[in-house]
């Protein structure tokens, strides 16, 4: 693992590696792929890092704060109590895929940083700039979509009661969400449930239209977002998703 200061230049050239030769005379382009998270200093950040590493990605990582020390030469983290605009840019500069768990890891602008909207504004703008084509938005089951099931039963609460109870955090959530829909990259927002780190043997569950479930495991969770990154089945939509449960009736 590679940590970087706070003065370290916003400059991504120091993020790559040149691709390396394979012995059939080509290059392993999969060894120039590199994945950014953003607010990866919580659970499911830490298993999508495991998990990118182990595909093969580089991981470049933004967090609040320090990860436990990793030998992997591919793990670059940039530590940042503010979240400020020059340090989205440089973790998001070179990278296929950004993934964004700030709502999840609860870095948010909690002290005094930038807002969620904020944080998508600027990962956005420099992804447009470096032509990074894929964005992931991982947030609330609260935040709508406009071929949401209106009348929907399940996830009464995470719909209709927390979104009253928390009316600031709901419309910023909403108004993050709004802005990543208008973007022309391939975007997907995927709603979760509560996040738990269980043992479990069960998959992951995709609804384009109504919540399911109470939570999500973090370790399928973490395997399909990784995935996600290379699927084009959930592009420019807005999807809810939820572990199946491994009980027998």
């Amino acid at each position: 693992m590679v940590a970087f200061t706070h003065s370290y230049p916003s400059d991504s050239s120091h993020f790559l590696r040149q691709p390396h030769p394979t012995e059939r005379g080509g290059f392993d382009m999969l060894d120039c792929e590199v994945i950014s998270i953003l607010g990866a200093d919580c659970p499911i950040g830490r298993q999508i890092i495991e998990i990118s590493l182990r595909c093969g990605y580089e991981v470049q990582a933004l967090t609040q704060t320090a990860l436990e020390p990793s030998p992997d030469k591919d793990l670059r983290v940039l530590q940042s109590e503010s979240f400020d605009e020059r340090h989205i840019q440089t973790v998001v500069r070179g990278s296929t895929c950004v993934i964004n768990l700030c709502n999840m890891s609860g870095c948010r602008a909690a002290q005094g940083g930038m807002s969620s909207v904020s944080i998508s504004q600027v990962a956005l703008h420099a992804m447009q700039q470096s032509r990074t084509p894929r964005y992931l938005l991982v947030t609330h089951p609260g935040v709508r979509f406009p071929s949401d099931h209106k009348l929907a039963v399940d996830g009464f609460t995470s719909r209709y009661v927390w979104p009253i109870a928390h009316r600031q955090r709901a419309r910023e959530l909403q108004e993050e969400a709004n802005l990543v829909m208008k973007t022309d990259l391939n975007w997907t927002i995927v709603r979760c449930p509560k996040i738990k780190t269980v043992a479990t043997m069960g998959s992951i569950r995709v609804n384009r239209n109504k919540p399911m479930g109470r939570f999500v495991a973090t370790d399928r969770l973490a395997r399909y977002l990784v995935h996600l990154k290379d699927s084009d089945t959930y592009n420019r939509q807005a999807i809810f998703v939820a572990s199946v449960s491994v009980r027998k009736n």
